[in-house]
């Protein structure tokens, strides 16, 4: 096991009672075993993180669909801590069956591995509610520290405003990448970055434990779409969409997005054909 992937390996009780797929419903290849083995990284509330120092478990909305999911094909879920970076590798290299953790797809991502999507977000520039920074549009950070994520859409996205930025002749943002997002959070918190970019999902958890912490100064218009990834191996890309399609029809998904503050027409269906 390589060493990102040494934090922490959790097998946890099945979310929901074990229930047999339907006898229309292919299960994928991988719970051949009777397991379903999940990569996260447990830094981003409120889709995946500890609760407390010293937990040896994570929770959060994606915890919860993996869960859910292995109920759904009668399996057991098995929860496997990592960095952020070591994620897709980890599925390269079957150190897991898929990967949940608040992973919006983009058409790089989709080349080499297919990806389910499950909920609608966008991203968001933020600052300490402290801070006296409002922008018009992501520009107006030139010159400014942006705390960023490591391995993350994120880290694009301002590059490419720097690269606009070039082109006009302006300063461009000094962008500072951290392993964590939970790291991200603290460079803000402590004013060594004017702003960080996350997901309106992140944000509105963040404002939930703590009214007023935070304030979003800008809203990307494009929006984006978190998904589950699983590695390109007959048909379990379209038996994961069939399982993501079934809990979203029994009203599981709806449940979970209610408990962790989502509205519940953020959620994507999925497809069953």
């Amino acid at each position: 096991m390589s060493s990102s992937f040494r934090v922490a390996v959790i097998t946890s009780a099945v979310f929901m009672a074990a229930m047999p797929v339907a006898a229309q419903e292919a299960a994928p290849s991988f719970i051949a075993d009777k397991a379903f083995t999940v990569c996260t990284d447990a830094t981003f509330p409120p889709m995946e993180f500890f609760e407390g120092a010293g937990n040896a478990e994570p929770i959060g909305f994606d915890i919860d669909l993996a869960k859910s999911l292995a109920g759904h094909w009668g399996a057991a879920s098995r929860i496997v801590v990592s960095e952020f970076t070591g994620l897709l590798p980890g599925l390269d290299a079957g150190r897991c069956d898929a990967v949940i953790s608040g992973i919006p797809l983009t058409p790089e991502r989709v080349a080499s591995y297919p990806g389910v999507p499950y909920l609608s977000t966008a991203v968001v520039v933020f600052t300490s509610s402290r801070s006296d920074l409002a922008i018009d549009n992501p520009k107006d950070l030139s010159g400014k520290t942006v705390a960023v994520q490591a391995g993350t859409s994120y880290l694009a996205r301002l590059e490419k405003v720097n690269e606009e930025l070039a082109k006009d002749g302006a300063a461009p943002i000094s962008i500072q990448t951290y392993p964590k997002q939970t790291d991200v959070i603290q460079q803000v918190l402590v004013g060594r970055a004017d702003a960080a970019v996350s997901q309106d999902t992140e944000l509105a958890y963040r404002n939930l434990q703590n009214p007023g912490q935070f304030k979003t100064i800008h809203t990307f218009a494009d929006t984006s779409q978190f998904a589950v990834f699983v590695r390109r191996t007959g048909d379990d890309e379209a038996a994961t969409q069939a399982a993501v399609a079934a809990l979203h029809e029994n009203g599981t998904l709806a449940e979970i997005a209610g408990k962790w503050g989502f509205p519940a027409e953020n959620l994507i269906p999925g497809k069953t054909d």
